[in-house]
């Protein structure tokens, strides 16, 4: 917007735009403002990462932490939950809402316990792996509109599944399942009158009648 003002100033007024004082505050203010989510949480992953460093071994299938000096090693049969905590934004992978990404969007941070009792909270600033397949298959996810690290997060993670669309049989099943055996039974003795989907939905529903 910065740069595009002084064009349109130009164009609408014949004369070179001049970017006061006053003017020059106002947009820096909105900066500051739009950028204070972003500032907040990349304080709060730098504090809780300043003294930790992690390496994932893919063909061992090992994890080593070092954190405040002292490293430790795991394998993943020590895992005992891993939840990866994501922006709301991509949640669209499983409901596909449509959701508009914000500066916010890519932050995101692996909540890691172990069986001893070991936890920690690896975050995108000290590799950038949030958002590529988890190294461990049994993660599970939390999708949040700011992912600040709340260690008292008590809501449970869930899987990350896409939503299947409804196959069209799937959809006139759903639809059928009002209908009664006289209306099914007409379907299918004009089923060159209708799609062979609904064809086949009467059937399936028509069967569960006569099963139930």
């Amino acid at each position: 917007m910065i740069i595009v003002l002084p064009f349109y100033w130009k164009w609408r007024n014949g004369t070179e735009f001049v970017l006061d004082q006053q003017i020059f505050i106002i947009f820096s203010v909105i900066i500051l403002i739009i950028n204070i989510p972003s500032s907040l949480i990349y304080l709060n992953y730098y504090f809780e990462n300043k003294d930790t460093s992690f390496t994932l071994d893919f063909d061992s299938k090992k994890i080593e932490i070092t954190q405040n000096g002292i490293t430790k090693t795991y394998t993943i049969n020590d895992v005992s939950e891993s939840n990866y905590h994501l922006g709301i934004y991509y949640k669209n992978e499983i409901d596909r809402a449509g959701r508009i990404p914000m500066l916010v969007s890519d932050f995101g941070y692996w909540d890691l316990k172990f069986k001893n009792g070991d936890r920690y909270y690896l975050t995108n600033i000290l590799h950038d792996f949030i958002h590529d397949t988890p190294f461990l298959g049994k993660t599970k996810y939390r999708f949040r509109m700011f992912t600040y690290i709340n260690k008292s997060d008590s809501k449970q993670a869930i899987e990350l599944k896409e939503k299947r669309e409804k196959t069209r049989i799937e959809k006139f099943v759903e639809l059928y399942e009002s209908k009664n055996e006289k209306q099914l039974i007409e379907i299918l003795d004009n089923r060159k009158s209708y799609q062979k989907e609904a064809v086949e939905a009467a059937k399936i529903v028509l069967k569960n009648k006569n099963d139930g």
